[in-house]
């Protein structure tokens, strides 16, 4: 042996040095400066297949020709001039062509990575020393680590989003209730100090403009909490959608005339029937019309079709207005989003309007889409329901025909804890003819009746301190003939269906959520109290 060349035992000491240190989750390949393998352990025996005794005495590259084949022998030259080189777990296979499973015998792919160093004895390279270590579990696992990172980061940023979502609304909200209330404190203060008949109508007019507003505010609130929670209720029955239509047209219009836009409605002459709650329905289209109307600029036009496909029935309300950007398209029917929700908005409302009509449409089974060839080129709503299998009649009334002399000569029990409520109805009732009796509680109601001061109809509140307005009806419908088919409306702040059925069940014939009409109420006074005069008596 060549005095230059390292003597066997070099290699055999430093392959059994490494052999008994912990290294039984590795490999280990030890070769000479010609690359011939001098040292295998035992990790790399039960991976590859390859025994210790066919590997030694080997070169490197026949063994394992992957390493020449990818161009990774490069790494060993580098070695053998000094260098440490370390490869990235990109390797499936690197120094060990077919990985078995050391269970099954099962060939697999391992992600590796691969430490190539130089083996110096006494300052001079002898060879190289290469540490093949299985990483797929911590790739498995940073990957896993990655994802769920990933996971993290979108549940942050979809946090994010909803809470200045919320706080977008929240900013919205205040907007959109101070500005009505300021115009409603505002005008009544004006109406202390000035007295003159012009100034009070229009004050009037301005102060019952926005309490509107503020209605639709809150009524459009409650419904969005009923639909989340899942407590929003329908009375569905036959219904001719048409005359919905145009009572939601009707809304509109005053609207719509202050900015000079048209409407031109088209329903045909046929009925168009569907199975819906038809104040539900209503309120969907009038959001939808409402909507039109807000986006759609002054002098433009606005059309409105009702037709029948396919048996379905379908309400297209196509405008002229600002249109709907293809960015905004995919949340235009979400509740609180608004294509422009700065403080320089030109338009209000809370974004509620278009979400409430799609929860409306999907608990009927039917729908609601749009289209918009982009911004300045309007839009396009349809609203679709099944037609209905058995025709309806419809009783819509979109105007009150009630005058001064509607409710002459009938007497009327009005109860209502509220002050305020009960002094309001009982004069518009008053002016409508009605001899009014109100009382703000159900005992005190009682005494009447059993004091022989007998009304021809009921206008009662339900929620009262103490004995509420179904305990009254109750104990009404208790009494003695006439008192028990005394005609009873309620009128009351409990608006859902849910409350409608509760007040009808408990013996009221008509259930008026508040705000009231008092025309309305007039009307519906009139029915019963003609109804009950005209019925054979038991």
């Amino acid at each position: 042996m060549n005095e230059t060349e390292p003597r066997p035992d070099v290699f055999l000491a430093t392959a059994a040095r490494l052999w008994f240190e912990d290294m039984a989750d590795r490999g280990i390949v030890v070769t000479d400066d010609a690359l011939v393998i001098r040292a295998w352990n035992a990790w790399l025996v039960v991976h590859t297949g390859i025994a210790a005794v066919a590997a030694i005495g080997r070169p490197l590259f026949a063994v394992c020709p992957d390493i020449p084949a990818r161009g990774l022998d490069v790494h060993y030259r580098r070695a053998l001039d000094g260098e440490v080189r370390v490869l990235a777990h990109r390797f499936h296979r690197f120094l060990i062509p077919v990985i078995r499973s050391a269970v099954s015998g099962a060939a697999h792919e391992m992600l590796q990575t691969a430490r190539i160093a130089p083996l110096s004895v006494d300052g001079r390279i002898v060879g190289t020393i290469t540490i093949v270590e299985d990483v797929t579990e911590r790739v498995v696992s940073e990957r896993e680590l990655r994802s769920q990172i990933l996971v993290a980061e979108r549940a942050r940023a979809i946090a994010e989003d909803a809470s200045q979502l919320k706080d977008d609304f929240l900013a919205t909200l205040s907007h959109e209730i101070r500005t009505p209330l300021n115009a409603v404190m505002g005008w009544s203060r004006i109406l202390r100090n000035k007295v003159d008949v012009k100034s009070r109508d229009h004050a009037l007019d301005v102060i019952e403009r926005n309490a509107a507003a503020q209605l639709r505010l809150v009524e459009d609130l409650l419904d969005m909490a009923r639909v989340i929670s899942g407590k929003l209720r329908l009375d569905v029955k036959a219904v001719d959608i048409r005359p919905l239509v145009q009572a939601a047209v009707d809304v509109v219009e005053p609207s719509a005339a202050a900015k000079h836009i048209t409407i031109d409605i088209s329903a045909g002459p046929d009925r168009r029937v569907v199975n819906a709650d038809p104040d539900r329905l209503q309120q969907a289209i009038w959001n939808v019309m409402s909507n039109a109307v807000k986006f759609t600029p002054n002098g433009g036009r606005i059309d409105v079709r009702v037709t029948t496909k396919n048996r379905i029935v379908e309400v297209k309300v196509t405008d002229s207005g600002q249109g709907i950007s293809p960015e905004f398209m995919p949340y235009l029917f979400d509740r609180f989003r608004q294509a422009d929700g700065s403080p320089s908005r030109r338009h209000g409302g809370l974004g509620l309007g278009l979400a409430l009509a799609r929860q409306i449409m999907e608990l009927h089974g039917g729908s609601i889409s749009a289209r918009s060839e982009g911004p300045d080129k309007g839009s396009e709503f349809c609203v679709r329901l099944p037609e209905a299998d058995l025709l309806g009649q419809v009783a819509l009334s979109p105007r009150s025909s009630a005058n001064a002399s509607t409710l002459v000569g009938i007497a009327v029990l009005l109860v209502d804890d509220s002050d305020d409520s009960r002094e309001m109805l009982g004069i518009a009732l008053q002016a409508y003819g009605a001899d009014v009796t109100a009382v703000a509680s159900t005992e005190t109601s009682m005494e009447m009746l059993l004091g022989g001061n007998m009304p021809d109809v009921i206008v009662s509140d339900i929620g009262m301190p103490g004995s509420d307005g179904y305990e009254l009806i109750r104990r009404v419908r208790a009494l003695p003939l006439p008192a028990t088919q005394l005609p009873a409306i309620a009128v009351t702040a409990y608006a859902d269906a849910e409350h409608r059925l509760e007040a009808l069940g408990a013996g009221y014939q008509m259930h008026m959520p508040k705000p009231v009409d008092p025309a309305i109420v007039a009307e519906a006074i009139k029915t019963l109290v003609t109804a009950a005069r005209s019925a054979p008596k038991s």
